[in-house]
């Protein structure tokens, strides 16, 4: 059935249709400039008070010292809003790395109290990690794991409740949190009629499905626990319906909240739980937004549910929401369609539509509900911590004498067929061309067969045989990295995709071990999510192995790989989120060891196809959201759905890609531009003034602002200038970053790096010179 879409979104004029990105660029200072004017944040550098001085002070007294960066981004807006301005909740937005658990426990330390309670909830493999790092971040806290199965403790505090000592921290993983018994209806026999064991009154609803239903008179609930399954009791309800007092803890801190977005799920339901009994809510995540405006609706209404209810939204209607902070998608019949373009009336009506939410967000929804309780931490803040971090793009060639053309036959028959099943209004190729097509280049020893039901028979409609070729060119490359990173003592992790039916961990086990490279292999039945961190110490420990391979999903989350400093995307997939997370494991606080990151693909295929998209869709969304966190801007980008769309329309020619390795320097020059030109001015400020005469006689005064960005090293070829761990080349009169020229200077070292406005000087007492960006002053 044809159809045609409408999304709802204001029409733009392409005359005046304008990159976000150069809009940005010209106009983002002004734009940071209003915001500072007219927004009245709760914590400012400049406007520091006593309450601030007070909890400097404090933070003083932990053994681990926080980053100046993480107590000013974090520790204080949070602790600030909750303890001197009495916000009940907060989010708290980082990107991998910047160590959220540790500010949420500095937060925590500032309690304007001797004896509380905290309640940790996080992801089940994380419960241990937690312990451990409050352990380290407040020594004498009194830690308690909720993980198990016991109920011995909370029955405990329903029977006699008590008071805290000291610091008492609960850690809990959310599966815990939210796995109950299952219900059986319950019903009684009075004189042969089924009745509410409660009132004893005859029920007369029909009940044909065996569902768990109310009394229709008292309302009473009419089930009990089948005592034939699993014999456990929700930690969330039981806390919420047995604990004695509203504030029983002082403070909720919920690990990695954007996994509770659940309307209805167990999950959504443990957290709302766990809000009713606490006083202070801190939500972390890396991933605030998903892509969808409604990812959002009820993990606001739990945690603000006054603003959302005076915003004029319902708890269950997310459309509602989604209308006005999304994207919303309607789609029409076509006959439908054809017969409103014939009524020759005003008030002509396409028909009934098809409502659904699209990818999307509104800028309002910043505004209007996440910035008054939302801070935000990137990477870049904390980079005087981090070393050196390079990203490396290894394009590979195909074997030509039967690995290319093999690959371009499927191709070129999947295309074909692809096209006639689009043409027929058949989508289901769609997602099956890709995977073959980026799959069969790394496992093209086994033969490949893409079938496709068409009138209830399986139809094969492209193939590819097997082939016999000893070393493929693509792991001959891995073998030649791993060989070269070995001999500088450094260990490598290895991601691939395929490790289920396409496994390829056999292969690659294979030829790294005929290489003299013990690997150290990682699989989802190795060990358990929980004891993952401890069995990698252990197996690290050893000695005995030279890398690791892991499909990314095991590690995206909670795992530190800072034994690996080098990292290989032997098969990159098309999840920009798994991507990002994955890539900096290592790359985190504690690494003393530079991080290379390697991404191969196959070039002149659908892998490196991926690959530039993906490096184009994080090049945009790094101008979106300015550089909130990579995971959301990833999310907010693009979708894995709208991204194998993006690969279908590049196979099929109707959208242009970039070359991978220039799509991949775009984006890497965007995340520094980024923060080159919005970064708050947190690094040394000095304002000079010029007065300039024009021939009339009259006078003109410009103030100008240097913000020191960076050191420059004079070399006897040039100089080096490193901006926050990146490296820019100053050589012959121009600036060159990753080998690609991008500014220029003069002998008065006068200049510019991608049009902004650079001074290189030595100031006044420094035995240095310094890289400077020029702002005119307000």
């Amino acid at each position: 059935m044809a159809a045609i879409t409408d999304i709802v979104e204001p029409v733009i004029d392409e005359q005046k249709t304008v990159k976000l990105a150069e809009f940005l660029d010209e106009w983002g200072d002004m734009l940071k400039d209003q915001v500072m004017q007219n927004m009245n944040p709760v914590y400012s550098l400049k406007a520091e008070d006593d309450w601030d001085a007070q909890a400097r002070n404090k933070l003083q007294q932990l053994p681990r010292k926080p980053f100046e960066s993480q107590t000013r981004k974090g520790i204080l807006p949070v602790a600030k809003s909750f303890f001197k301005e009495d916000h009940k909740a907060a989010f708290l937005v980082g990107e991998m790395g910047t160590g959220k658990t540790f500010v949420s426990l500095a937060v925590a330390h500032l309690i304007p109290k001797t004896h509380k309670r905290i309640l940790i909830q996080c992801p089940g493999h994380l419960v241990k990690k937690w312990i451990r790092e409050a352990h380290d971040t407040i020594p004498g806290c009194n830690c308690i794991n909720l993980n198990g199965k016991s109920l011995d403790l909370l029955i405990a505090n329903k029977l006699t409740s008590t008071q805290p000592v000291g610091m008492e921290i609960w850690v809990m993983g959310k599966e815990r949190a939210k796995l109950h018994f299952q219900r059986v209806p319950q019903r009684i026999a009075i004189l042969g009629r089924q009745c509410c064991p409660e009132c004893g009154r005859q029920i007369t609803t029909d009940n044909e499905n065996n569902k768990c239903i109310p009394c229709e008179h008292c309302k009473a609930p009419m089930w009990m626990a089948d005592g034939t399954k699993a014999r456990r009791y929700a930690k969330a309800e039981f806390i919420k319906r047995y604990f004695p007092t509203r504030n029983f803890f002082d403070l909720l801190i919920l690990d990695e909240v954007h996994e509770l977005k659940g309307g209805g799920t167990a999950q959504g339901q443990a957290m709302s739980c766990l809000i009713a009994r606490s006083k202070k809510v801190l939500a972390l995540s890396g991933t605030l937004m998903g892509g969808y405006s409604s990812n959002l609706f009820y993990l606001l209404w739990r945690m603000f549910p006054r603003q959302m209810k005076a915003g004029g939204f319902e708890y269950g209607r997310s459309m509602h929401f989604a209308e006005r902070y999304g994207v919303v998608q309607r789609t029409y019949d076509s006959k439908d369609v054809n017969v409103s373009l014939n009524v020759a009336s005003i008030g002509r009506k396409l028909g009934k539509s098809r409502v659904k939410e699209a990818p999307g967000i509104s800028p309002l929804l910043l505004p209007d509900l996440l910035l008054e309780h939302s801070t935000f931490v990137r990477l870049a803040d904390v980079n005087d911590a981090l070393p050196e971090y390079e990203e490396i793009i290894v394009p590979v060639a195909l074997e030509p004498d039967q690995q290319q053309p093999e690959y371009a036959q499927l191709s070129h028959d999947l295309i074909d067929a692809t096209s006639a099943a689009l043409a027929r209004g058949d989508m289901r190729l769609m997602g099956k061309m890709i995977q073959s097509l980026l799959a069969y280049p790394d496992g093209c020893r086994n033969e490949e067969e893409i079938t496709l039901e068409i009138a209830g028979r399986e139809t094969v409609v492209a193939s590819a045989p097997g082939l016999e070729i000893d070393l493929l060119p693509k792991e001959e490359k891995l073998l030649e990295i791993i060989a070269a990173e070995k001999k500088q003592g450094r260990k490598v992790a290895i991601f691939l995709e395929h490790t289920g039916t396409r496994d390829l961990i056999p292969v690659l086990e294979e030829k790294l071990q005929k290489n003299d490279i013990k690997p150290l292999v990682l699989r989802s039945q190795t060990v358990k999510p929980e004891h993952r961190e401890d069995w990698l110490k252990k197996q690290v420990q050893t000695g005995l192995y030279h890398c690791l391979i892991s499909n990314p999903n095991l590690v995206k989350t909670g795992l530190d790989l800072l034994e690996f400093p080098t990292i290989i995307f032997f098969q990159c997939g098309y999840s920009v989120f798994t991507l990002r997370q994955a890539s900096r494991r290592s790359w985190r606080i504690g690494q003393d060891l530079p991080v290379r990151v390697f991404f191969m693909a196959y070039s002149k295929t659908m892998q490196e196809k991926a690959l530039a998209l993906m490096a184009q869709k994080m090049e945009t969304s790094l101008a979106v959201e300015g550089e909130l966190s990579d995971k959301g801007l990833a999310a907010l980008s693009e979708s894995e759905n709208s991204m194998m769309y993006e690969l279908a329309k590049a196979l099929t020619g109707k959208v242009a890609v970039n070359d991978m390795s220039e799509a991949w320097t775009r984006y890497r020059q965007r995340e520094l531009l980024s923060n080159l030109s919005m970064d708050d001015d947190q690094d040394v400020t000095i304002t000079t003034t010029t007065t300039m005469s024009t021939t009339a006689g009259s006078t003109a005064t410009i103030t100008e602002k240097y913000v020191v960005r960076g050191t420059v090293y004079v070399k006897k070829a040039g100089a080096i200038a490193y901006v926050d761990n990146n490296r820019f080349d100053l050589k012959d009169g121009f600036v060159f970053w990753s080998g690609r020229k991008i500014g220029w200077y003069d002998r008065q070292g006068c200049g510019a790096i991608n049009d902004k406005p650079i001074r290189i000087y030595r100031p006044e007492q420094c035995r240095h010179f310094v890289l400077a960006e020029i702002r005119q002053a307000a």
